[in-house]
């Protein structure tokens, strides 16, 4: 069985991939989504969406029943906010303030998010915020 977690409580970088692409898409979808979405917005094959899922089950993120349509669970949806909410972060940051290209920033945002740590996170977007206002009180 594949490596879930990298430290205790932390999906690795490919299951933060896997929670994120599910949360958007339960969000979109109404509380829930299918396998071949998955597949198709992380460009990863049915069969090894199929394997992260079963793992993600186990470990109490998703509900799924066999064959069926994939369900965050609340568990699922905290940590599937939690790197979304990053990525948001880190590529409003690459785009808005160093003026990175959107396409460079959204990959380079997609490697960051699993490097910090929530409470890195959470200090950055508080001094980026803080830096907007700052900023745009200068151009008023």
């Amino acid at each position: 069985m594949p490596q879930t977690h990298h430290e205790e409580g932390k999906l690795s970088p490919a299951y933060e991939d896997y929670i994120e692409a599910i949360y958007r898409l339960c969000e979109q979808g109404g509380g829930s989504c299918r396998s071949v979405d998955v597949a198709e917005t992380l460009g990863f094959s049915k069969a090894s969406v199929t394997r992260a899922s079963k793992n993600l089950r186990e470990g109490g993120y998703i509900e799924q029943e066999r064959y069926g349509l994939i369900s965050i669970t609340p568990k699922g949806a905290e940590y599937g906010r939690l790197i979304h909410n990053r990525h948001r972060a880190l590529r409003s940051f690459l785009e808005d303030l160093l003026e990175v290209d959107p396409e460079t920033a959204n990959e380079e945002a997609c490697m960051i998010e699993h490097c910090i740590s929530q409470e890195t996170t959470e200090r950055w977007i508080s001094w980026m915020e803080t830096c907007r206002g700052c900023q745009h009180r200068r151009e008023s």
